[in-house]
């Protein structure tokens, strides 16, 4: 009988260890158990002066808690999944992964050194604490101007440095300082997509490690959250082929299928999209798989492609690219060659605003383009700043205060911009070419013609695939004399490439460098 059922817990002593220590206690008391805690040190815990890069071996948050499980010491053991092995040590096993918290990375930023118009929120030139090989390559691909410094520490005692001024900004995993409840009001908290930031196999989760002859097993399990076994077993699955500990440059983030067609989650056999990254000595890989199935984390195929990726072909993008843009790295460590040029130009429609913006209105800025034109004729402090994605957010002049940024997607944006804007007024310049998207959720839009947009070709350098970013930029290069297979952002800009007669051979959900290396991968 469950209330005959006694556990002894073992766990580290840090406030997040406790935590994950007493959810468990509380899940397992629910069922009818009695459970008592018992703290210990891990070699990670003791040495405090040395970052994970440095330390040799691996397990430095779980060896000594594994070993008193395997001693009879402790039942059960509560770690955060991302810290074990990949390989479990002989009479131990995973007893149950309960549901898991959440997955991505933050920034927490002390107040003076946000830019918002900056790719990471943080100010150019900022030093970022953080131990992790994985964040300290992210970081300086995203925003190669940062200064990277070693953070150690549990969770509190990292976030007090960072207020005393140690740090300009540090990372953190969401997953910590939510299960926390952490007073953070005084600080920038940006939440990285793991889209873009990808997190570490497993991040977020937990891990219930037992005996393997307890016969307690079956008891145990019955915490255990399918869809998140599914996720993390593909995740830990590319991590156990590279042989890698915590402190190897790689990522994972997965993204399941959960409903079955009764439209009730499913059992995580599902298909899913499996994104990594891995810092490797030649630059950055970024990689993508879909319509991966539950065979595919036994499988192995993971690592060849990871470690020797298909090359990319000779591309032109229509967009001016910066030299360290993120996409030219990609396409360097995937030996590609990359260009890029704007196949349109924008210039002032000289119609005036339809009225008189008032102190606090609402401005809307649907592209890059507009953001840089209407920056340079308007004084942007007047109003609350609106911006359709990331790209247009940073391209906006450094310091710009930005109110709230969409994902890029017009038919979501405008949906989520309406419940954020309310009744408030809400400016939207817009080109001479629109698809007028605010029209109906967007109560009290205000929009006028503030540019148009000119076609304008260019002499193209040798290509084998484009990228175009526009509607208007596909008829740009086609002008140009652009004939190469199109990969186009989204299904708009697709369906015009189509009827204008170019060979689209498929989308990217995202201007970002992620998006385009998903679509690449995709072909």
């Amino acid at each position: 009988m469950a209330h005959d059922l006694h556990f002894k817990i073992g766990t580290r002593g840090s406030d997040l260890a406790m935590w994950q220590a007493h959810h468990v206690r509380d899940l397992l008391e629910a069922r009818g158990a009695r459970v008592e805690i018992v703290v210990m040190k891990t070699r990670g815990d003791r040495i405090q002066n040395v970052t994970f890069d440095k330390m040799e071996g691996k397990g430095f948050f779980t060896k000594e808690i594994e070993q008193a499980l395997l001693d009879g010491d402790v039942d059960l053991a509560v770690h955060s999944h991302k810290d074990l092995e990949t390989e479990h040590p002989d009479g131990l096993v995973v007893a149950a992964v309960p549901p898991r918290g959440p997955v991505e990375d933050i920034l927490l930023v002390r107040p003076e050194h946000v830019d918002l118009t900056a790719p990471l929120q943080v100010r150019r030139g900022a030093v970022v604490g953080t131990s992790s090989m994985r964040r300290r390559r992210q970081l300086e691909f995203w925003q190669p101007d940062l200064t990277v410094e070693a953070l150690r520490g549990n969770v509190p005692t990292r976030i007090r440095k960072l207020r005393e001024g140690q740090y300009d900004a540090i990372m953190l995993a969401h997953a910590g300082v939510h299960r926390l409840g952490l007073d953070l009001s005084d600080l920038h908290v940006h939440v990285l997509d793991p889209m873009i930031f990808v997190p570490a196999p497993a991040q977020g989760a937990l891990a219930l490690q037992m005996r393997a002859d307890d016969p307690r097993l079956a008891f145990v399990a019955g915490l255990t959250d399918p869809n998140t076994v599914r996720a993390i077993d593909l995740e830990r699955s590319i991590l156990r082929e590279l042989e890698g500990g915590c402190q190897l440059p790689f990522g994972a983030h997965v993204l399941l299928e959960v409903l079955a067609d009764n439209g009730h989650p499913d059992d995580g056999s599902g298909p899913a999209t499996v994104h990594a990254y891995l810092g490797g000595p030649c630059g950055p890989i970024r990689k993508s798989w879909t319509g991966v199935t539950v065979d595919d984390a036994a499988d192995g195929h993971f690592l060849k492609e990871l470690l020797e990726p298909t090359t990319w072909p000779t591309t032109f993008i229509t967009q001016d690219l910066d030299m360290d843009a993120p996409l030219r790295a990609l396409f360097g460590a995937r030996g590609g060659v990359l260009h890029g040029a704007s196949c349109i130009a924008v210039q002032p429609s000289g119609s005036p605003m339809p009225g008189e913006a008032q102190e606090g209105d609402w401005v809307f800025l649907g592209s890059p383009k507009c953001a840089e034109l209407f920056a340079s004729q308007h004084d942007l402090s007047r109003f609350r700043v609106a911006t359709m994605g990331e790209g247009t957010r940073q391209a906006l002049p450094a310091g710009t205060r930005i109110d709230w940024t969409g994902n890029g997607r017009p038919v979501e944006v405008f949906e989520e911009l309406a419940s954020v804007v309310g009744d408030g007024a809400i400016w939207i310049p817009h080109a001479n070419r629109t698809m007028r998207r605010w029209e109906g959720p967007l109560t009290n839009a205000r929009p006028w013609h503030f540019y148009d947009v000119v076609v304008k070709p260019i002499s193209l350098p040798a290509h084998e695939l484009a990228l175009v970013l526009s509607p208007s930029n596909a008829e740009g290069y086609l002008e140009s004399g652009g004939s190469a297979p199109v990969i186009a952002i989204g299904d708009t800009t697709a369906d015009h490439a189509r009827r204008i007669g170019l060979h689209v051979v498929g989308t990217a959900i995202s201007p970002q460098a992620w998006g385009w290396s998903a679509a690449l991968d995709r072909l």
